[in-house]
């Protein structure tokens, strides 16, 4: 039987904001810089953003070299930094979910596995993020998810009990995160999950439909 819930740490995209749109433009440009057939839909490709920059890659650009993957992701990500804001919007649900919070007093803080320089930007954007006690990037860490390093920094920043806080995010890697800093583990099911993802095997102690159903808890 799970504990009380104290505190929220939250995964940054595909649990608090949908940046999808964003993302697979700024890979659809990628491939025609590089004069690559493509028919990017953003239905198939979200799919691939929870697994970072090198997926979105892979999955236009056949077996690139390690070189070659590497100079594409920088470019990528230099694209898709020029128009980081221009269609991603917070998923239904994630306001009320965060003003239930304020209101509540319940401290909450964001771990994600995206760049700082990325990420800033996006919370500095959202009004009704920028309340976040913390936000904590892999890059400044040094490690990302499934390292529970970045969570552990949270809770530490934050004076959070550790088995009294609630990590939601939408991939393995973020349970697994949770699971090894000692917290309480969620998955949120409207977030970037593929076809062949088994979360039902993920062993998280909650997993959601909706941000609003974290409220019963």
């Amino acid at each position: 039987m799970a504990n009380s819930i104290e505190a929220v740490l939250f995964d940054l995209d595909g649990t608090l904001i949908d940046t999808a749109i964003d993302m697979i433009h700024a890979l659809a440009t990628l491939a025609d810089n590089h004069h690559i057939q493509h028919n990017l839909n953003v239905e198939n490709y979200r799919q691939y953003i929870s697994q970072g920059a090198v997926a979105l890659v892979k999955s236009v650009f056949d077996d690139p070299s390690p070189d070659q993957l590497e100079q594409l992701r920088l470019q990528y990500l230099e694209i898709y930094q020029k128009q980081l804001n221009t269609h991603s919007q917070l998923f239904d649900g994630v306001a009320e979910l965060i003003n239930h919070l304020d209101s509540n007093n319940i401290p909450w803080g964001i771990v994600t596995n995206k760049p700082s320089w990325l990420a800033n930007p996006i919370v500095q954007n959202t009004s009704e993020l920028q309340q976040s006690q913390v936000l904590i990037c892999a890059d400044e860490v040094g490690v990302g998810k499934p390292n529970p390093k970045p969570l552990l920094l949270a809770a530490e920043q934050m004076k959070l009990n550790h088995a009294a806080t609630l990590y939601l995010g939408d991939a393995q890697s973020d349970i697994d995160a949770a699971h090894a800093a000692g917290m309480q583990s969620a998955i949120a099911l409207w977030g970037y999950l593929a076809p062949e993802d088994k979360p039902g095997e993920w062993l998280a102690h909650h997993r959601f439909n909706s941000p609003l159903d974290i409220l019963s808890l």
